[in-house]
């Protein structure tokens, strides 16, 4: 099992995306370190100062800047991370298939499911991964960010990361069954039809639904809602990964139960 694993993980080109992620990471951290949010020193630009109530004049200051900066990069890693283990199902079949390695793995003493675990087991771990690297990125933002609207967004989405990542895990529980048992180019076309109905669908509500959701849609209102319903959010944290993890190993079960009987690799 654990060469499997580490087949899968060389097959990602998992040393240099390793390295590339520690680099990112050191790289933010001195960044962040250099540029910290907590400084209340007031910028007098000349659109950054408002009048407040009282008459007195306030401003931004220069952490709000630098929070207003940088919590994109965070927010990036998140966005990003969101997507990379749905290309690296493909990858990991696809490098399968052309090795045809699953073939080879019928004459080891492995269990008959070991190669279909291991392929639910590095996704798992490398979402579990993602994740740590998530909270560890929300971390350095916040450990020197101001009290500001960046922080509280930052901290809204560091909330909202367990559910980020069980989407990952939905997302593979659909694409791990059809790639095994038909191939990643059956598959892929399996995936594309499905993402046409669903692009369609959006389509369809851009052009027929009721567009005032997205007009009436503020940051802010996000932020405030998470605050007043902070107990919500808590237990969407919690339920939603836990039946993401329970549709995955339904997922595995069925791609189980589908190959048990399977003597011949399809070809991809």
């Amino acid at each position: 099992m654990a060469g499997l694993l580490y087949k899968d993980f060389i097959g990602i080109k998992g040393k240099r995306l390793v390295c590339t992620l520690l680099v990112c990471t050191v790289l933010f951290l001195i960044v962040r370190l250099a540029f910290p949010g907590n400084v209340d020193t007031i910028m007098m630009e000349e659109g950054v100062m408002w009048e407040s109530e009282t008459g007195e004049l306030e401003g931004m200051t220069v952490g709000d800047v630098r929070d207003s900066l940088l919590v994109t990069l965070p927010l990036l890693l998140i966005a990003s991370c969101l997507m990379l283990p749905s290309s690296w199902t493909a990858a990991i079949c696809k490098n399968d298939e052309k090795n045809k390695t699953r073939q080879f793995t019928r004459v080891l003493p492995l269990g008959k499911n070991a190669y279909i675990a291991s392929k639910y087991i590095f996704i798992g771990v490398a979402i579990y991964v993602l994740f740590s690297l998530e909270t560890m990125w929300t971390i350095i933002f916040n450990g020197v960010a101001g009290n500001n609207a960046s922080r509280e967004l930052i901290t809204a989405f560091s909330q909202f990361l367990p559910v980020f990542c069980g989407i990952s895990l939905l997302f593979a529980s659909v694409e791990l069954p059809f790639f095994i048992t038909f191939g990643v180019k059956r598959g892929m076309v399996i995936k594309t039809a499905i993402l046409e109905g669903a692009v369609f669908g959006v389509i369809a509500y851009l052009l027929f639904g009721n567009l005032k959701v997205f007009e009436n849609f503020d940051i802010y209102v996000f932020l405030t809602w998470c605050k007043e319903n902070a107990l919500l959010v808590l237990l969407v944290s919690i339920l939603s990964p836990v039946l993401d993890i329970v549709i995955f190993w339904i997922s595995y079960r069925i791609t189980c139960s589908i190959n048990r009987n399977r003597e011949v690799e399809i070809d991809g």
